[in-house]
């Protein structure tokens, strides 16, 4: 018998809180080790070093042509892009499916498609915008992510479509990505954005990842949680954001309603219930128009005792999945 890492963890916490004793501890240790196993290790590390390699070989290429790009003739830096690309598809395609290496050399593609874009657009002068860029590379790295049902892949997607979004949203060429927080349409269209994505994982999940982790939701959760809690900050002040408030009341409350009652995820739990505490603490310095020593230690008490309070709850529902073995 081999102990998952969460049972393990669940028996040494246990262990710890005097709740089994020594001769269970060893019962438990007998029936398999409560130690990660070499395998275990030669797992992690190959993964690392997989997409760490992959990441660095592709990374390289674009050092290396930035270095050499006067010596370069443009052609020459193109197929020196598209071989770096070209090399992670046919790593890929001698790769068993869906294994470490497969991942990891659609991983590079992902990528080099963007070394490819951006080669293009710096020597053909096409005029495009950052955002379009963006866009292009996150549209031609889809395919690539879909086929390595890779965890790192779609976090990569995720990134640079945001990155997208943000840029085309903006309205200000100073601010650049930051501009659209002043904006409470681009905030609600960010947030429809990563909700959408959201959802897709909700229900396609395992056909769109290899290995049942929940990192593309906490991701997108946090993308529709962020900008709304921060729109909805600043609807206290400000009129023009408070359907963006409202916006985060109701998504966070139903959050809190899905991943504690439905589907238990305590960080994307936890997004939603300190994201309502900043919230409530923002409502706070206005309601008390902090001016004196008096209502500023009001406002820090309450932010202490609420965020104690949360995570103490939150730190009860993580036992309670361990011992259930719910998702966390």
């Amino acid at each position: 018998m081999n102990w998952t890492p969460e049972q393990r963890a669940l028996l040494l916490r246990l262990a710890e809180s005097g709740e089994i004793g020594h001769a269970q501890l060893a019962q438990a240790r007998a029936l398999g080790p409560l130690r990660p196993t070499p395998a275990e290790w030669r797992t992690l590390l190959d993964r690392m070093f997989a997409f760490g390699g992959a990441l660095l070989l592709s990374a390289a290429a674009v050092f290396f042509l930035a270095h050499n790009w006067e010596a370069m003739h443009r052609f020459a830096r193109l197929a020196l892009v598209v071989g770096v690309l070209a090399a992670c598809c046919a790593g890929a395609l001698c790769a068993r499916p869906l294994g470490t290496g497969w991942r990891a050399a659609l991983f590079g593609a992902c990528v080099a498609t963007g070394a490819v874009l951006a080669l293009v657009g710096q020597t053909y002068q096409t005029g495009a915008d950052v955002w379009e860029l963006f866009a292009a590379w996150a549209a031609l790295m889809l395919p690539f992510a879909w086929l390595s049902r890779s965890t790192a892949s779609w976090v990569l997607w995720l990134g640079v479509a945001n990155l997208a979004l943000m840029r085309a949203l903006s309205q200000s060429v100073w601010w650049g990505f930051f501009d659209t927080l002043s904006n409470a349409q681009a905030l609600l269209a960010i947030a429809a954005f990563n909700l959408i994505v959201l959802l897709v994982f909700e229900a396609f999940g395992r056909w769109l990842i290899a290995r049942p982790t929940r990192w593309m939701h906490r991701l997108a959760a946090l993308g529709v949680l962020a900008p709304l809690c921060a729109g909805a900050v600043l609807g206290w002040w400000q009129s023009e954001f408070r359907v963006v408030a409202a916006s985060f009341s109701v998504v966070a409350g139903l959050a809190a309603a899905v991943y504690h009652r439905v589907r238990r995820d305590l960080p994307i739990l936890a997004l939603a219930v300190y994201g309502g505490i900043a919230v409530l603490a923002a409502g706070l310095v206005k309601l008390l128009r902090v001016e004196n020593f008096l209502n500023m230690n009001l406002v820090g008490l309450f932010i202490i005792a609420a965020s104690a309070g949360a995570g103490v709850w939150l730190a009860g529902l993580h036992r309670q999945s361990a011992t259930g073995g719910g998702v966390q």
